[in-house]
């Protein structure tokens, strides 16, 4: 028997590269392997896979999901008749905080089987760390390329407790998916905090050009009330991202934070440039034309690769006073 997401142990490891079509051929033989060694009906074994990744049907996983389920369907073959049953039906249960930064239950949580990186942030998980799948809400476009497996910070906690890379992203794809950024109050509070951080900041020549002084009470009265969304504009958010980038913010950034940081600038400004020359004609204004800048770069750069507004979406807030509620994953 296997130890528990040891992906190590597994044979097959060619398939770790697999994808597309290839991979889901793939999955749906080693399905069949599995029903035939255990004498249980294929489409039976296949409800129980789909019970365990949360998706009504096969044809809507993606190639992370494939890959995943893979890796079950060979750890199960391991297991034998006795073992695989038990761990078709495993469950996890997740504590998500409550109020203005919940977010949406996830559709899949399980112990990282090998090292990765998380598909908003860009961290780096090790094997046996929580991690998930974002829910996928079928009446939202997917325009975009889908988030991969987030680490627990991005997948439970980034609108609880906020940082200042979270308000980055959320400035990112907000700009990429809308006409706005929308922020919770967690979220004000920690914007406040870095444009209040430096005093020469109100001195800079962005904030004399588009003052800020109007937004600042609006997030300070967001944070002060626990608003579940304040709205800024795009012209006041290119703003903010110019301060941010003033060399009294830069020098207390880190590392990390400054090549987000820059990534973003970067994108936002070939999107009001189009160095690319995207034809207007043909992609219009909103977020096909901006996909379009991202393909085309020059300068790719993480949010590059990923090219995508994601699963941002504020789910609906419950009581304040419900500080933790365990739910099933």
């Amino acid at each position: 028997m296997t130890l528990f997401g040891d992906e190590a142990l597994l044979p097959h490891r060619e398939e770790r590269e697999l994808a597309g079509a290839e991979l889901r051929a793939r999955v749906r033989a080693a399905a069949e392997e599995l029903a035939a060694l255990v004498d249980e009906d294929v489409q039976e074994l296949l409800k129980r896979v789909l019970a365990l990744v949360n998706l009504p049907r096969l044809s809507a996983t993606d190639d992370h999901d494939l890959r995943e389920v893979l890796a079950e369907l060979r750890i199960c073959e391991q297991e034998g008749r006795r073992g695989f049953k038990r761990r078709l039906r495993r469950e996890t249960r997740v504590t998500r905080p409550g109020g203005i930064g919940r977010l949406p239950r996830p559709r899949w949580v399980k112990a990282a089987t090998a090292p990765g990186a998380c598909g908003l942030c860009g961290d780096v998980y090790a094997a046996g760390d929580m991690v998930g799948r974002a829910q996928v809400d079928p009446k939202i476009p997917h325009y975009y390329v889908p988030m991969g497996w987030l680490c627990w910070h991005c997948l439970v906690q980034r609108r609880q407790d906020p940082t200042r890379r979270d308000l980055l992203l959320r400035i990112f794809h907000g700009l990429f998916a809308d006409d706005g950024v929308g922020f919770n109050g967690h979220e004000c509070g920690v914007l406040v905090k870095w444009l209040t951080s430096d005093p020469a900041l109100a001195g800079s020549k962005p904030w004399a050009a588009d003052p800020l002084e109007a937004t600042l009470v609006r997030l300070r009265a967001s944070a002060a009330d626990g608003k579940p969304l304040t709205w800024l504009s795009p012209p006041t958010t290119r703003t903010i991202m110019a301060v941010f980038q003033e060399p009294a913010a830069m020098a207390a950034l880190s590392g990390q934070e400054a090549q987000l940081l820059s990534a973003v600038a970067q994108h936002l400004t070939e999107w009001e440039t189009n160095p690319a020359g995207v034809r207007h004609v043909q992609y219009g204004t909103g977020w096909r034309y901006r996909q379009r800048a991202l393909a085309l770069t020059d300068h790719p750069t993480v949010l590059s690769r990923l090219g995508g507004p994601f699963f941002l979406f504020q789910c609906k807030v419950t009581a304040l006073g419900a500080l933790a509620d365990p739910d099933k994953a």
